[in-house]
């Protein structure tokens, strides 16, 4: 009788046990949460071999590296896809509302990670190789995610894309690093509490499990200190025997953390506030506009320094600068000495105007747009970047001309052309006011995939 009255005691605590509590609430995974579990153990095998490459079998020379990089990001895409999908009809259903139409930003990125993976498979992937070519798949496979996600700072790509991409990478996967333990723990313990009365026949199997394994490891201590016992049964514990340092154990253990960083990713992500993520941005932008305190008139100046100082060095070195444009070159010169002479340095001025313009317009205390010599001044260095853009350019492909091309140069003229790009897309924003970012994120993006055709 009291023993009855105890192991109906035990199973009362048992069913008492308390769900994890989830990021401050005690909130049950749902059903697509627990099924993402059983999905992300494989996949995270699978990305070993793209982390840790079997070169003695020759999975990296013979092509299979390639194949493995490609399954492994269909099967990405397609779990981020139905995971998404599922959550979203979910939450349409709940709030009675229509589902949003398909972004046709989404189908940008994910025909740019398929022009790298096509251009590893075709063997075309000279330009940037292949470390930096997965660096980019992986890139455009989370950027895609957030987009999917609805957790973009803003709309879609825009200023805030490095952001996005930070929140991607490391924010989102770590902050909810340990989100897979915790839905693992929750289905055993919802187990438990629907299983009160089993609770006994699933001790026991524990208990043999332990046993066994114990039971093994002083079979083989016993082998190994004295000899005759490991004649008579050596044998049977070396077919028992299980090499922890086999390749699949190895490979096991570094798929737990790989398995645990994509779930916090894909259903980490889901689980981020949209509304926080928002406020977060508006802090942003009203800490920038604290910044608005220096007066115009002192930009302006400095602007003007700024172009008189191109302008002279134009005078000053038109001829070696546009010699490219006439095929002419500097007296003691070589084509391969003076077209890398000067090249990165004129693209570094872009850069470094672009921060300039960057800090005038979030510093001055009025718009500058409303200023006319503001403007004025910015449009000036803007066009003289694009001159720097142009000249940098006919430099290179002087070069190309004589000696062909190589990755580098392509890489030169991919860097050339989004530099001449933005400066053209910032002036247009200058004076018509419409927002541009986006469409030179696009332009950079889908130019960075097609440089590995070549």
């Amino acid at each position: 009788m009291d023993n009855n009255m105890a192991n109906n005691n035990v199973n009362e605590d048992i069913q008492n046990i308390d769900l994890p509590r989830l990021y401050g609430n005690s909130l049950e995974p749902s059903k697509t949460e627990k099924i993402a579990v059983l999905f992300s153990f494989p996949i995270a095998f699978l990305y070993t071999y793209i982390i840790l490459p079997s070169y003695y079998d020759g999975t990296y020379k013979n092509g299979s590296w390639y194949a493995i990089i490609a399954i492994f990001t269909v099967l990405f895409c397609i779990s981020v896809e139905l995971y998404y999908k599922n959550s979203l009809c979910n939450l349409n259903r709940k709030l009675k509302t229509s589902p949003e139409p398909l972004k046709i930003e989404s189908f940008i990125w994910l025909g740019c990670i398929s022009v790298i993976l096509a251009s590893m498979f075709l063997g075309r992937n000279q330009v940037w190789g292949d470390g930096l070519a997965l660096f980019f798949i992986h890139g455009y496979a989370v950027h895609w995610l957030i987009l999917q996600s609805g957790r973009l700072m803003e709309d879609g790509s825009g200023p805030f894309t490095p952001l996005d991409i930070l929140n991607g990478f490391f924010v989102f996967p770590l902050k909810h690093f340990f989100l897979r333990i915790k839905v693992i723990w929750s289905i055993i313990t919802s187990k438990i509490n629907k299983k009160g009365k089993e609770n006994e026949r699933t001790s026991t199997w524990i208990a043999v499990a332990i046993g066994l394994i114990l039971f093994y490891a002083a079979g083989n201590l016993l082998a190994s200190a004295d000899e005759t016992f490991n004649r008579l049964l050596g044998d049977l514990l070396n077919y028992l025997s299980f090499d922890i340092y086999s390749e699949f154990p190895l490979r096991f253990i570094v798929s737990l953390p790989v398995g645990a960083y994509l779930y916090g990713l894909i259903v980490g992500t889901n689980r981020e506030d949209t509304t926080k993520l928002k406020n977060k941005k508006e802090y942003i932008l009203l800490k920038l506009d604290d910044l608005k305190k220096v007066p115009a008139k002192v930009w302006i100046i400095m602007l003007a320094g700024f172009c008189i100082l191109y302008l002279v060095f134009f005078f000053i070195q038109g001829s070696y600068i546009f010699g490219a444009f006439t095929r002419t070159l500097p007296e003691g010169f070589t084509v391969a000495q003076y077209a890398r002479q000067g090249f990165f340095e004129l693209c570094k001025i872009m850069g470094l105007n672009f921060i300039l313009l960057w800090i005038v317009i979030k510093s001055s205390n009025v718009d500058i747009r409303h200023n006319s010599l503001a403007m004025i001044m910015c449009s000036v260095i803007l066009a003289e970047s694009i001159l720097f853009s142009i000249t940098a350019f006919s430099k290179l492909m002087l070069y190309i001309s004589c000696f062909g091309f190589t990755p580098l140069r392509i890489q030169s003229a991919w860097l050339i052309f989004v530099l001449f790009c933005g400066s053209v897309l910032t002036i247009y924003s200058l004076w018509t006011r419409k927002k541009s970012f986006k469409i030179w994120i696009f332009i950079s993006g889908i130019s960075l995939a097609l440089t590995h055709l070549f």
